[in-house]
């Protein structure tokens, strides 16, 4: 009976998770000119050669996620289940050098409820491809909140590293990348998880490219 009374409880506890995910997308566009050094005739008369570099992103375009209730799910289902954001980042194929790139999460606001181990992220690069890679994480963040607190207050102005300078990501001339965000609360069946209700989270994507080697 007491198998029941908690099974009913959870399922309770799903019901009730209703708060608005409101992730608005940004892409960043970089298009400049960076320059290849030469020498002609003398080392001493070198000459400067303007190169282009344009990579671009489909986050302007992408639908951004508006989800005013999340379920809890099995986090080895997140591909199926959890909401996302698809986009793609191409280095054109006129651009002179390689593209490296970097993903973060930038005017960020959360709930001090919603820094939890289980309120997760993934994102799943070239999903469908042999060049596949996978980047996870979670928002559980002590300097703005501890697990299991159910203090709704909203804290913003914060940004979060997705794909950092050490796992930049390299693309050749004329290469795309295609990319899925997703964000999704993990269920727990040891633990009454009740306090991630009512929370509020909001961020942008962006995508920030260099030319590279």
């Amino acid at each position: 009976m007491e198998k029941k009374e908690g099974s009913s409880l959870k399922k309770y506890t799903i019901i009730v998770i209703v708060f608005v995910v409101s992730i608005m997308v940004i892409g960043v566009s970089v298009s400049y000119s960076f320059f290849n050094i030469s020498v002609e005739g003398s080392k001493d008369v070198p000459t400067s050669t303007a190169a282009p570099f344009e990579v671009t992103t489909t986050l302007n375009d992408a639908n951004a996620i508006n989800a005013a209730q999340l379920a809890l799910i099995d986090g080895s289902t997140y591909e199926d289940n959890a909401e996302k954001v698809s986009f793609s980042v191409t280095n054109s194929a006129s651009s002179g050098a390689k593209a490296k790139y970097t993903i973060d999460l930038v005017e960020m606001s959360i709930s001090k409820n919603l820094a939890s181990k289980y309120f997760k992220w993934a994102l799943v690069v070239n999903p469908e491809g042999e060049k596949r890679q996978v980047f996870t994480g979670d928002f559980a963040d002590s300097t703005i909140g501890s697990e299991g607190n159910s203090d709704t207050a909203l804290v913003e102005g914060l940004s979060k590293t997705l794909i950092g300078e050490e796992d930049a990501l390299t693309l050749d001339v004329g290469a795309t990348d295609n990319l899925v965000f997703y964000i999704w609360l993990e269920n727990d069946d040891a633990i009454d998880q009740l306090y991630l209700t009512n929370g509020d989270f909001s961020g942008k994507l962006s995508m920030n490219a260099v030319p590279t080697r």
